[in-house]
This record gives structure tokens, C-alpha cells and sequence, in this order.
């Protein structure tokens, strides 16, 4: 999730996640920002479609976002736009989020392996309308949404090479079980699609989305 404002005229991105591949994302394209955290419940989504879920618990968390940012009076006259992210993995129709312990994370490696599934990435764009000024209605902001999915193939692992992969921090941390900028990365065969969104945020969602809602200026290299 994340709030766009303008601090001393100048655009500020502001990531309300505590991802820190976004934020590398971000980092990447030289968008300043400060992270603010969404509250927004998960379990209030029950459906088991993997793109329709992904896109709910996006919405979810930019509109529990946008909430937080109107109670805490966070400098709602310099609001432009808020974005919120959320992450799922699909392999053979399942949903594979974070996994829960080393035995689950080993299971799915061991089916993984050799075989392909989808990385989806839901974005809700939450924009403020510059021709209204009463910041507190949704009814007074534009909005921009979309799922971004990339085939992800892997590559056929050793048992030996699974458990050690396991042992580490990072495949617990990720949708999936794994980081594609990280060690996980040597997993992969290829993908099929959108590289940043595997990381967590498509950057050319993002850009196309910005664009559509006359924020193209937000672009601009700094």
C-alpha cells in the first residue's frame, strides 16, 4: 500500500507497507517516500480465486490505508494518490501464500520443482480529484485497478538443495516461497511477463496507471 503527497512542493511516494522489496522497488526508480502501515484485516477475504482475491485484498488495504491517513490528519491537503499491493502465488490452481513452516516451504518445493506457476499482483490506485476539495468522501476520489500475473518456471531441484534453501530466512519472508532478487532467484528457469511484478509492485502498471489518471508528472526523474 502506498500514499503519494507533496512535501515542500516536491512529490513524495509514501510506501504504507512494510515490504521491503517495494521499497527497493521504489528505491530503484528514485521516488523519495516514508512508510506508513496498513491495519486491514486478510481474513475478512474468503474467495479461493487467485486473481480475485489478490485484487479484493489490494482494495482492502489501499482503502484501510486511505482511512488511517483522513484519522491521523496526515497532511490531507498535499494527498495525490494511494496505491495498494498485495501478492499471491498460484501453482495448479492453488494458492501458495507465505509459507508457515520449514516442513510446508519443503512439501511445495519438492512439487514446484521442474514445474511453473503464476505470480499475481493485485493494484488499487486510489487518486485524489483535484476539481473537489472535501478530502473525507471516497465519493470525491478516482480510482484505478488491476491484476498483473507472471508465469514463473522453475528449475528441477535436489532434495539437498531444497532443505538448504530452507534454512535460511528469505523463502518465509515471500508469496510462494521464494525471492526472485534474492537466492531464490537461481531457482528460476524463466518467466513469462512483468519482472517487478514478481518483487511485489509492477512498475509498468504503476507508470501506465499514473499516466491514465494525469499524474505523469510523479514520473519525472529526480
Amino acid at each position: 500500500m502506498m500514499i503519494l503527497c507533496i512535501k515542500n512542493g516536491a512529490p513524495m511516494f509514501v510506501l504504507a507497507s512494510a515490504s521491503k522489496a517495494r521499497q527497493k522497488l521504489l528505491d530503484q526508480i528514485a521516488f523519495r517516500y516514508k512508510v506508513i502501515v496498513s491495519d486491514f484485516d486478510e481474513t475478512q477475504v474468503h474467495t479461493s480465486d487467485p486473481c480475485e482475491k489478490v485484487q479484493l485484498l489490494a482494495k482492502g488495504k489501499a482503502d484501510s490505508a486511505f482511512k488511517k491517513v483522513i484519522k491521523e490528519n496526515q497532511a490531507l491537503n498535499t494527498f495525490q494518490v494511494l496505491l495498494g499491493c498485495d501478492s499471491l502465488f498460484e501453482f495448479e490452481g492453488k494458492i501458495f501464500g507465505k509459507p508457515i513452516n520449514k516442513e510446508q516451504l519443503i512439501s511445495r518445493w519438492q512439487r514446484m520443482s521442474g514445474k511453473s506457476g503464476f505470480l499475481h499482483t493485485g493494484h488499487y490506485l486510489i487518486s485524489k480529484d483535484n476539481s473537489k476539495s472535501n478530502m473525507k468522501s471516497e465519493l470525491f476520489n478516482k480510482c484505478s485497478e488491476g491484476v498483473v500475473s507472471t508465469k514463473i518456471e522453475f528449475m528441477s531441484l535436489s532434495n539437498i538443495e531444497i532443505i538448504k534453501y530452507a534454512s535460511i530466512p528469505e523463502p518465509f519472508m515471500c508469496a510462494g516461497g521464494f525471492a526472485i532478487e534474492g537466492k531464490g532467484g537461481l531457482f528460476i528457469k524463466r518467466i513469462d511477463g512483468c519482472f517487478s511484478n514478481v518483487i511485489g509492485l509492477s512498475l509498468p502498471w504503476l507508470k501506465t496507471n499514473l499516466e491514465k489518471l494525469g499524474l505523469s508528472e510523479l514520473l519525472l526523474y529526480r
